[in-house]
């Protein structure tokens, strides 16, 4: 199983990966949040879980959490922290962690976390899909065909929020929210891009026939229906 393991402390990080290569699996790591966005942002490894930790060289990490569930669909989330009280394991849940460890920690209860997070969903490697309707997305190659042979060629951001509701169809997305967790920007003026990417996505989708509709209702939001 692929993980990936961000810390900004060098010794509990190493510890951490040792034990978890131990335990078979593939291990990335950064230390930073701008590590992490640029390893975001390459998309060379998919991880299947995400060991987080909340405070990275002063920052918040939870700021961070919308877009690694956006863009790691299939991933789960698992904070470390060294702040160990019911408010602060609620809020991290809340912002869309899957589960909270308090530090200090021993390596029995980290493998067991691991090992409930995937068990509570099951995790795909290589070829990860989702379909609905007659659409298939791939998470790991980041492709999609209709009828399960006609490619549709879309750009990352088409891409990502195709995957955004398909993931949660019939869910709302105002443009506020789609803005700041696919783009993480909230300028009002870069808000025209949403729509735009909206409108190239919908065209590509009717062009191939795809029984998948995105609707849209002014000043409510998007939705995605079959």
């Amino acid at each position: 199983m692929n993980l990936l393991i961000v810390d900004d402390e060098p010794e509990i990080l190493k510890q951490m990966i040792i034990l978890t290569e131990g335990n078979g699996h593939t291990v990335k790591s950064a230390t930073s949040l701008e590590s992490l966005q640029q390893f975001v942002k390459t998309k060379a490894f998919y991880p299947h879980v995400i060991i987080l930790d909340r405070i990275l060289n002063g920052s918040d990490s939870l700021s961070q959490v919308a877009h690694l569930k956006t863009v790691f669909a299939d991933s789960r989330l698992l904070i470390v922290s060294a702040i160990d009280t019911a408010f602060e394991k609620a809020k991290a849940l809340d912002a869309g962690a899957d589960d909270y460890i308090a530090k200090p920690f021993s390596a029995v209860e980290l493998i067991a976390r691991i090992n409930a997070l995937v068990r509570r969903k099951k995790l795909y490697g290589e070829g990860a899909q989702l379909q609905i309707a007659n659409v298939i997305l791939d998470k790991e190659d980041r492709s999609v065909k209709v009828d399960g042979s006609v490619d549709v060629s879309l750009s990352q951001k088409e891409f990502q929020v195709l995957m955004m509701f398909a993931s949660n169809p019939g869910k709302i997305f105002p443009k506020d929210l789609i803005l700041e967790q696919i783009w993480q920007s909230s300028n009002e003026v870069e808000s025209k891009v949403v729509e735009a990417t909206i409108n190239n996505l919908r065209r590509k989708l009717e062009g191939h026939k795809a029984q998948i509709n995105i609707k849209n209702m002014r000043n409510v939001g998007y939705w995605l229906e079959t």
